[in-house]
């Protein structure tokens, strides 16, 4: 049974090594030696060594590495917006109008 990890339980240390762990296993799913991950991405050896072993590397090293692994597009849900997407005039009309709160004495 896979461990289940909740957000709350993260501090950004457990965080980075989890997300290289999970790196990792992508790239042996792959088939792919580390030197294999290092062609495709331009990150060097040593760095992706030290990346699976503390979970430190670069945001832009991160974003090239998810970008091979194929998982860049889950990022986007990261900052998503919760804001309603609309496909059509109904759709927008169909929304209830939000009261906005107001400060002081009406």
């Amino acid at each position: 049974m896979d461990k289940i990890i909740s957000i709350n339980d993260w501090v950004p240390h457990d965080a980075k090594l989890e997300l290289a762990k999970a790196a990792k296993e992508a790239r042996l799913k792959r088939g792919w030696k580390r030197d294999t991950l290092s062609e495709k991405t331009g990150i060097p050896l040593s760095t992706l060594k030290r990346y699976e072993l503390t979970g430190d590397i670069s945001l832009n090293q991160f974003l090239m590495l998810t970008f091979v692994l194929g998982d860049l597009d889950k990022l986007k849900e990261l900052f998503a917006s919760e804001e309603p997407v609309y496909t059509s005039l109904d759709d927008i009309l169909k929304q209830k109008p939000t009261v906005k709160r107001r400060r002081g004495n009406l």
